[in-house]
């Protein structure tokens, strides 16, 4: 099964999302496109190195590449991003040409892909399919209908209130949960319903305007607009006061509370839980996890605080939000307003074809994907790629059998675990099986709601059951990779191992630097704060001696304390907390990726190319692996939300750390691009 939202994002560990030193540009043209590896047109030779290799690595390609209109950033993830599309435009374009046999995949993808790309039929349907949704949520008259109506949409894949999904048990991995979380907001994060700063104050002014907008676009006056849309923000932050901070969530043992069906009702009595496990397929189940603490002892104070049209109105705008693509242009366009525009800084929609894709790859991924690792990933591709990583591991064996902080005992044990990763490249072994889908000539929504329901039931289906080995968490063609500690594995798709990450026509060096090392950082992830807090086989265990994982914190309390110093924009910094486990992945993962380099090339040559030894390519490729510019709005939404510091962070303040790169570029101690000694960190 191939449904990304089976495995929380606070735990699955992926390495990409999507201060001046008075550096300027060296050149005014627009830089060459080199996508087979390190280009010295991207170079701003003006700037010393030493001083800022961020800008040096970059600057030229950062002044002639402004984020385009349709995106909130843009760098070398959105460049490999915008290659696959093409590529699988064309492949949807050969399958809706071909008149495939009814009820095949190839079917299913050119039936959903032409129902996305006919707008003139969605206009004309609009929201006239969810008529009877609509219906069913203004006939609600008690609490109970309430809760009935929320079970049946976890049923087909819309959480409204709290999330529910499917996942290895964190205590026993051989065996899947359901767990049941906070979830039901609107707004990224707890923080935009609780600041109190303008900025803040001001977004959620233009929310509550936001959805007044789409109750108009529903029928509403804009008097029941406005009043309606205020409710829905009410509601909202009383959910959020009970939701625990992005931070917070990181801290998975905390939130794990393993409870029977009684014991749920005890803590959250206002909700029909044995009747919501019913509803949604899974009567046999009588445990669940639930967490965080706080949560649904709030939500059940709601059930009964809020007025019952309040939460009508909720669900009228979690339906509608959630469906806007796939009803219409003016529904799109409002929620691109706010939702794009508003908090992330992007002008203009992407071409249709594009946004049409997003839900063909979130329902049918691996149906198309299949199709496009025929044209895109080569065996002699995937045989590289496993080369690399068996570097990598045995990089890391040397480095953990030479820890000089760690005790024997807690050192067998991490090579134990090493020894026991498992890694998935390119594709799955087995692929999806979509039979039970139905897609056919029908509304955009009506089969949007067919792939949703379908991935909800596959899903669910599995809880109570041992974890499916071949299962991938992601598409092949997903421009990402992930360390899943549930799993203890690492995964990477054909569609992230492409030039200039990864290329079988260039030389080491410019290969490891940029995909050796997001190789490592998914192994970091293995032994991260959060990682290193499961054993061997995925289960939530310490391993660790007490020892061992305080000297563990002293050394990771500095790494968070350094990259809260940085400020991203205006007066907000990096949340070290937050981004720690990206932090300690990144920063054991170079220094991996520099030593399994040493490995691969022993007893060969080590030619200058374009005047630079190996060890600068190295350090080079792995610069322009992260170039990138951002929107202002873009880089706020990523500083309070994501786990991923900013890449300009990511770079230098990584880089910082490594003796290997003061030697690579002849860096004095006081050079900027360094940090003191005495204050470098050493974790992995």
């Amino acid at each position: 099964m191939n449904n990304q939202t089976r495995i929380f994002g606070f735990l699955i560990s992926a390495v990409l999302l999507i201060a001046a030193l008075g550096c300027g540009t060296g050149h005014d043209e627009q830089s060459t496109t080199n996508v087979h590896g390190i280009d010295p047109a991207n170079f701003d030779t003006t700037c010393q190195r030493c001083q800022d290799f961020y800008q040096y690595a970059n600057g030229t390609w950062l002044a002639n590449n402004p984020v385009p209109d349709e995106y909130g950033s843009w760098g070398t993830t959105h460049e490999v991003y915008e290659r696959n599309n093409l590529l699988l435009k064309e492949i949807l374009e050969e399958v809706s040409a071909s008149n495939p046999e009814k009820g095949t995949v190839a079917q299913k993808i050119g039936d959903f892909y032409a129902s996305g790309m006919d707008l003139d039929e969605i206009n004309k349907h609009g929201v006239e399919p969810l008529k009877a949704d609509f219906d069913r949520i203004a006939a609600i008259s008690s609490v109970d209908e309430l809760c009935t109506v929320v079970s049946e949409y976890h049923a087909e894949g819309i959480n409204l209130i709290f999330d529910a999904q499917a996942m290895e048990d964190l205590m026993n991995s051989s065996m899947v949960n359901l767990y049941v979380t906070q979830g039901g907001l609107g707004l990224p994060e707890r923080g935009y319903y609780i600041r109190e700063d303008d900025e803040t104050t001001d977004l959620r002014r233009q929310y509550v305007e936001h959805i007044a907008n789409m109750f108009v676009l529903l029928g509403d006056d804009s008097t029941s607009a406005k009043s309606h849309a205020e409710a829905v923000m009410a509601l909202e932050t009383k959910l959020a006061e009970a939701s625990w901070s992005a931070t917070d969530m990181r801290n998975f043992p905390a939130w794990y509370r393993v409870k029977s069906v009684d014991e749920m009702a005890a803590l959250a009595p206002n909700f029909p839980w044995k009747k919501y496990l019913g509803t949604i397929g899974l009567s046999r189940v009588d445990r669940m996890s639930m967490g965080p603490e706080g949560y649904f002892e709030g939500m059940n104070k709601a059930l009964t605080e809020v007025p019952l049209d309040d939460w009508k109105q909720y669900c009228r705008w979690q339906l509608i939000d959630i469906n806007a693509f796939y009803v219409g242009e003016d529904f799109d366009r409002e929620h691109f307003r706010f939702f794009s525009t508003v908090l992330n800084g992007t002008k203009e929609r992407s071409d249709r074809w594009k946004r049409v894709l997003g839900p063909v790859n979130g329902f049918l991924g691996e149906g198309l994907g299949q199709l496009y690792v025929e044209k895109a990933f080569p065996p002699a591709s995937k045989k590289l790629a496993l080369e690399m990583v068996g570097n990598l591991k045995t990089a890391l064996r040397e480095r953990l059998a030479n820890l000089d902080w760690m005790s024997a005992e807690t050192r067998e044990k991490a090579l134990i675990k090493l020894d026991a990763f498992s890694q998935k490249i390119g594709y799955p072994d087995k692929w999806q099986d979509y039979s039970a889908l139905e897609i056919d000539d029908v509304p955009f929504v009506v089969n949007a709601r067919a792939g949703r329901r379908f991935a909800k039931e596959d899903e669910l289906s599995q809880v109570g059951k041992a974890p499916d080995p071949t299962e991938w968490a992601m598409n092949p063609q997903t421009v990402n990779a992930y360390y899943n500690p549930l799993k203890n594995e690492i995964v990477f798709p054909a569609g992230m191992l492409q030039p200039p990450y990864f290329d079988g026509e260039i030389d080491n060096a410019v290969n490891y630097g940029a995909m050796g090392a997001i190789i490592g950082h998914e192994m970091l992830h293995g032994f991260d704060d959060g990682g290193s807090r499961f054993d061997k086989d995925g289960n939530m265990a310490e391993w660790w001696t007490e020892e061992d994982r305080a000297k563990f914190e002293e050394r990771t309390d500095k790494l968070v304390a350094q990259f809260a110093n940085y400020v991203a924009i205006d007066s907000l910094h990096v949340n070290g907390e937050l981004t720690l486990g990206e932090n300690i992945a990144d920063l054991g993962g170079l220094r991996m990726a520099y030593r399994a380099l040493q490995i691969a090339n022993e007893g060969k040559e080590d030619p200058m190319i374009d005047g630079f030894t190996q060890e600068q390519r190295f350090f080079l490729s792995y610069a322009q692996a992260w170039r990138q510019n951002i929107t202002d709005e873009s880089l706020k939404l990523q500083v309070q939300t994501d786990p991923h510091t900013p890449n300009r962070f990511r770079l230098l303040g990584t880089t910082s750390n490594l003796d290997e790169f003061q030697e690579a570029f002849g860096c004095s101690d006081d050079d900027p691009v360094m940090r003191a000694r005495a204050d470098r960190i050493k974790i992995w």
